[in-house]
């Protein structure tokens, strides 16, 4: 079994640690005694972030573990606070990448998985998604590629390459 492992990118988990670490830092030496309620319910908020953003950080930089194993037959998502998720390439129709942006600069990365279909009923978030954007129902699962050590375009070609047998596959069983 061919299995390629993808780790997490130690260069940006300590940007990310750098950065909360100086917010964080800033938010402690704000005199919190002279704010009125709302200001220090905000600044209690931000501090509580910016911890979390430290402690996620630090899991990345010491994690050993891959976030990501891609086999002949599926796909392991590992999660650094969550259990693993798996996809069988049988399932997947194709992959596509997405990004999100903030006033048209690109904050994250990510691919996504077009199911081909959905076993389970649909939540709540699930029903506004699809309100908002029609067909994304399929989309179960995505893989956020800014904290691995790949680029996207190289592991969106790995992932369709794998997904191609399966797909030729169910095109000859119905053709």
């Amino acid at each position: 079994m061919n299995e390629v492992h993808f780790y997490s990118s130690k260069t940006r988990g300590m940007v990310m640690l750098v950065i909360s670490g100086v917010f964080t830092w800033i938010l402690l030496y704000f005199d919190f005694y002279r704010e009125n309620y709302f200001s220090l319910i905000v600044l209690c908020l931000g501090l509580g972030l910016f911890l979390f953003g430290i402690i996620f950080s630090l899991l990345l930089l010491l994690r050993r573990k891959p976030l990501l194993t891609v086999s002949d037959k599926q796909i392991i998502i590992y999660s650094v606070l969550r259990k693993p998720k798996t996809i069988n390439f049988e399932e997947v129709i194709f992959f596509f990448e997405s990004d999100m942006k903030y006033h048209g600069i690109k904050t994250s990365e990510y691919i996504c998985a077009l199911m081909k279909f959905r076993e389970e009923k649909p939540g709540l978030l699930d029903r506004i998604s699809a309100e908002l954007m029609p067909g994304s129902q399929n989309i179960k699962y995505s893989i956020q590629t800014d904290i691995l050590q790949v680029e996207t375009k190289t592991l969106l070609e790995l992932l369709n390459s794998r997904i191609r047998p399966y797909n030729l596959l169910n095109n000859e069983i119905k053709g």
